[in-house]
């Protein structure tokens, strides 16, 4: 079982009003969901909050790029 590291997001999270509920994102992606008639939050697989902060469930040994053309050197882009 690999190790699970907690990333602090919230302040990277956005909320966006819609009919029933306040949709969660996280760089234009949807992270969960703030039902107005449930005092439940649902969040997307990965991601979890605990008191009153937003985090990202990563598995240790992910790597995450700084950016996009990381590894341009190999000739691929």
């Amino acid at each position: 079982m690999s190790d699970v590291n907690r990333v602090d997001i919230t302040d990277k999270v956005r909320g966006e009003v819609t009919e029933d509920c306040i949709v969660l994102t996280l760089n234009g992606q949807e992270i969960g969901q703030l039902p107005f008639n449930s005092a439940d939050c649902c969040m997307n697989a990965g991601y979890a909050i605990d008191q009153q902060r937003i985090f990202r469930m990563d598995v240790a040994d992910t790597v995450y790029h700084s950016s996009y053309v990381d590894g341009c050197d190999m000739g691929w882009c």
